[in-house]
């Protein structure tokens, strides 16, 4: 009889447990209202093209404060749905805590290459995937302008972007490339009034090398202002031709 009635004491003790734990930890109390909105960008710190108080902005003009409201009843998805129509937006996830706060954290395309053609402007991010153009902010990523007529093209200086973005001697030099009519390549440096003739766009990473062995052996003893073009289109050489004074 006693084992019994110890028997019922500890389910009973169980079950007040567990009506506990599901009170005290639940994501969403039923009857709890939002007494907070945190905003999270997730992968912002090193180049960023969504900022908390646009995705605040957006929220409030959509009728999505959310303070004051039972947190039981606030409609997550739609959150999700209107954050993710921004366009430099990749994903959205909402979600609250048993603290009262409501959750948005926010996934940003990350450009790598800004394409500049006749019929339009668009971005390249690190996944190889167009991007229509952000018309809040200019992304500070390498350019691309000139004769790019088809995706070969975009293809070819997506890969050109990644090369230069994964060094970063290169990413801080290299701001612009220009595509001639005949497929050959200028780069554009980010300081010095040179020009880079880079040549078809093969043996990159050889012409890259011999590049920066040049900026960090001669370039310096000769004077950033020395030159008008540097010339690594031959294998095993760089041309320089000096300015006319």
């Amino acid at each position: 009889m006693l084992k019994k009635i110890l028997g019922i004491l500890a389910a009973l003790g169980m079950l007040a447990y567990l009506i506990f734990a599901i009170v005290q930890f639940s994501d969403v109390p039923g009857t709890q209202k939002c007494r907070e909105v945190v905003i999270q960008v997730m992968d912002s710190t090193d180049r960023s093209y969504v900022t908390t108080s646009e995705v605040r902005q957006l929220m409030m003009l959509n009728n999505l404060g959310l303070i004051g409201q039972r947190l039981d009843e606030i409609r997550y998805r739609r959150v999700e749905f209107v954050v993710s129509v921004m366009r430099m937006v990749r994903r959205v996830e909402c979600f609250a805590t048993n603290s009262g706060k409501v959750i948005v954290r926010v996934w940003q395309y990350s450009p790598v290459l800004r394409v500049m053609q006749e019929q339009g402007i668009f971005y390249v991010d690190a996944s190889g995937q167009r991007l229509e153009i952000s018309f809040n902010s200019a992304a500070n990523v390498l350019v691309a302008s000139g004769s790019i007529r088809d995706t070969v093209h975009v293809r070819r200086l997506f890969r050109m972007a990644m090369l230069l973005r994964q060094d970063p001697f290169w990413d801080a030099q290299i701001v612009q490339v220009y595509v001639e009519p005949n497929g050959e390549w200028i780069l554009i440096p980010r300081v010095g009034g040179y020009e880079i003739e880079f040549g078809l766009p093969n043996d990159v990473e050889d012409k890259l090398a011999r590049l920066k062995l040049f900026y960090q052996k001669a370039l310096p003893k000769a004077g950033w202002e020395k030159y008008s073009s540097i010339n690594v289109k031959y294998k095993k050489q760089i041309i320089c031709t000096k300015k006319v004074d």
